[in-house]
């Protein structure tokens, strides 16, 4: 198949780009699937908000302002729109007419989806994507989106965390426990800041790394408005700032830790940063808020979601410090748990099986001849 990937985001990136430098989940997912779905033999081209015309690991990355050329979307057997409800403007205004697909990421309540609430909307788009079932629930619900139409389709980790490296853990080698925050900053950063001090009075050795910022969107650092955020984690004791990287860069750094801290505040769609920390071998303590638990399976340490910070946090806190007292004291058990969170990931969450199913879904969608509506 010829398929177009189409971000209609303002992010500048290439295939390459989330193993060097930081970037966002929705596009990062996108990179992989795009790079194995060329693995699997198809020609693959993402238009984006990048200035000049690249190829990298097989894909072809063109600028947005391709899609105004006659005839361009015409050569593709299949569009694939990602996080943005734009199937009219996309057929009225520029004549794509070819099958599109919304491979949305988006919660229902925001601004870039609020247009499936037309029919016009809804009937232009020939399938949907959904990254959980929590998530389709609440569109089927809040849109009346026909559920033929709809498909999940999880993300994944990067291949950087699918070599499942080998190392001995903290609890085995007698080493100090540190936990890591990978997450975006505004999704529960400054609850753990907040109840980090505690944790640290009940383990004193414990560390924590936060490797966050909004870079990710490519907001520059003068323009990131969680600077004193920042300067907080800066200037507390045990704390690390290290701000966002490339998947290479992160991979090769979690493989030792102890635990992803993250007391979410925010109710995802997914979440690749759980994913990713059960793929380092890492534990996973965060909320049951939005999909997080769908995400996780039973292979992590929940509390439940309330809107007091403090509550939240000195239940974080609890939660955290028991969690590393039973791995320092058992870790037998520790490493079986450990184990299981790797296999977990192995049968659920790798691209190259995820490709496949985008292969066998999409060859359906193009086999119906769906195209714009009449």
């Amino acid at each position: 198949m010829h398929i177009l990937f189409i971000d209609p985001s303002r992010l500048q990136y290439t295939v390459d780009t989330p193993y060097e430098r930081p970037l966002g989940g929705s596009q990062s997912s996108l990179c992989y699937l795009a790079a194995e779905l060329v693995e699997l033999g198809h020609s693959i081209t993402i238009v984006n908000a990048a200035t000049t015309p690249a190829e990298s690991r097989g894909v072809r990355v063109r600028n947005l302002e391709a899609l105004g050329t006659p005839g361009f979307s015409d050569s593709f057997d299949v569009g694939i729109v990602l996080n943005l409800a734009c199937a009219h403007n996309l057929r009225r205004d520029v004549n794509v007419k070819i099958p599109l697909v919304l491979w949305n990421q988006h919660a229902h309540d925001q601004e870039a989806i609020q247009k499936l609430s037309r029919s016009r909307e809804q009937r232009e788009w020939s399938a949907f994507a959904f990254v959980s079932d929590w998530q389709r629930g609440n569109f089927e619900k809040v849109f009346s989106l026909p559920s033929e139409k709809i498909k999940v389709m999880r993300n994944a980790v990067s291949p950087a965390f699918a070599k499942f490296q080998n190392v001995r853990p903290w609890f085995m080698t007698g080493g100090a426990p540190e936990l890591f925050y990978t997450s975006t900053p505004f999704r529960g950063l400054d609850v753990l800041l907040y109840c980090f001090p505690r944790i640290r009075q009940a383990i004193p050795d414990v560390r924590l790394r936060i490797y966050s910022s909004m870079q990710v969107y490519q907001v520059p650092a003068e323009g990131d408005q969680y600077r004193e955020l920042y300067a907080t984690a800066r200037n507390m004791a045990g704390v690390e700032y290290i701000g966002s990287v490339g998947q290479t860069q992160l991979a090769q750094e979690l493989t030792r830790t102890a635990a992803l801290a993250y007391p979410s505040t925010f109710a995802e769609t997914s979440c690749i940063a759980v994913t990713e920390a059960m793929a380092a071998g890492a534990a996973v303590y965060t909320t049951r808020l939005g999909a997080l638990p769908e995400t996780a399976g039973t292979h992590a340490g929940m509390i439940d979601w309330q809107p007091d910070k403090s509550a939240l946090a000195n239940a974080f806190a609890d939660l955290a410090i028991r969690a590393l007292q039973e791995a320092r004291e058992n870790p037998d058990n520790a490493m079986t748990l450990l184990a299981q969170r790797r296999e977990y990931i192995k049968k659920n969450y790798l691209w190259p099986a995820r490709a496949q199913e985008w292969e066998q879904w999409l060859t359906t969608i193009v086999g119906k001849g769906d195209s714009r509506p009449v």
